[in-house]
C-alpha cells in the first residue's frame, strides 16, 4: 500500500484564448459525480476513456433508480465546448433495450459548481443538447448551437423516475480559457511502465507544468521526477484506479498524480 503525503502541488494554468489543432476531449480522467451509485458503477466510469457499451463489463457508470437522476464531470478549468460524444450503454434486462432509458434528458453546461446553488440539483444550465425520445444504443455526437464557455457538464433525465447510465461522455472543446490540476506527491516511490514521454526538467515543477500542457495530446495524468538526473516521466493513467500494484520503493524519485 502506498501512502501519500500531506502534500499538494497546485498547478494553475492561465490560458487566454488559445485555440487547438480540433477539438479534443477534456473530460478523461476528470473527476464527475452522480445523483446516487448503483452497486459500484461508480460516477469516474463515464469518463475513463472505456467505450465498451456493455455494461456489465464493469465499464459504464449507473445511478439508482430515482427521479431526475444526474450526472456531471467537472473539467477543472475554463473551455469553449463545441460538441459532447456520448456512448450509451446497450444491453437486454427483462426484455428490454436498456438504451431506451435515455429519453427526455439535457446535456447542460455550468461555469461554476452548481452544487452550490440553492435550489440543486434542480436548477439549469446552458443547455448544449435536449432529446425527448430514447436515444437507443450506439455512439452519438451533438453539437451545442453555439459553443459555451464553462466547466462543469451534466447529463440529466429530466422529470421521470429512472436510471441514468452512460458508458463514456466526451466533452469536445476548441480552447481553454482556464485550466487547474493538483496532484499528490508520494517520496521515494516511482510508477512502473513505460512513461508515453521523458525529458529533462529543471524542477519538479516544471514536470508538472508539461504533464498539464499534454493533457489535451496525451491525456497525461501522473509523472515520475527523478532528482539525480532531473528526469521527468509522463504517464496516461486511470487516477481514480488503485495504482498501489504498479509503484515500487525508488529513492530520490517522486511520483505525482492528480488529485482532483
Amino acid at each position: 500500500m502506498v501512502t501519500m503525503t500531506a502534500y499538494f502541488i497546485s498547478i494553475t494554468l492561465m490560458i487566454l484564448n488559445e485555440d487547438t489543432v480540433g477539438l479534443y476531449n477534456a473530460a478523461r480522467f476528470k473527476p464527475a459525480l452522480q445523483s446516487s451509485d448503483y452497486r459500484t458503477y461508480y460516477a469516474y466510469l463515464g469518463a475513463d476513456g472505456n467505450y465498451d457499451s456493455d455494461g456489465l463489463q464493469g465499464h459504464c457508470q449507473h445511478t439508482g433508480e430515482q427521479w431526475s437522476p444526474w450526472w456531471m464531470v467537472d473539467l477543472c478549468g475554463q473551455f469553449l465546448i463545441e460538441k459532447i460524444q456520448l456512448t450509451n450503454r446497450q444491453g437486454i434486462y427483462q426484455n428490454h433495450q436498456v438504451a431506451l432509458r435515455l429519453r427526455n434528458f439535457d446535456i447542460e453546461i455550468f461555469q461554476q459548481d452548481p452544487r452550490q446553488l440553492e435550489n440543486f440539483p434542480n436548477v439549469t444550465g446552458q443547455v448544449c443538447y435536449h432529446q425527448t425520445d430514447s436515444l437507443g444504443p450506439g455512439t452519438f455526437n451533438f453539437t451545442c448551437a453555439a459553443p459555451i464557455t464553462g466547466r462543469y457538464v451534466r447529463l440529466i433525465i429530466r422529470n421521470e423516475r429512472q436510471f441514468l447510465h452512460i458508458c463514456e461522455l466526451e466533452v469536445l472543446v476548441s480552447s481553454c480559457r482556464v485550466a487547474e490540476l493538483y496532484f499528490n506527491k508520494v517520496l521515494d516511490t516511482e510508477l512502473t511502465g513505460t512513461p508515453f514521454d521523458t525529458m529533462d526538467a529543471g524542477d519538479q515543477m516544471v514536470c508538472a507544468q508539461n504533464c498539464v500542457l499534454r493533457r489535451s495530446t496525451d491525456f497525461c495524468t501522473a509523472f515520475n521526477w527523478v532528482t539525480s538526473t532531473n528526469s521527468c516521466q509522463l504517464f496516461s493513467v486511470n487516477p481514480y484506479l488503485d495504482l498501489s500494484t504498479n509503484v515500487t520503493y525508488a529513492p530520490g524519485t517522486y511520483f505525482n498524480i492528480q488529485s482532483n
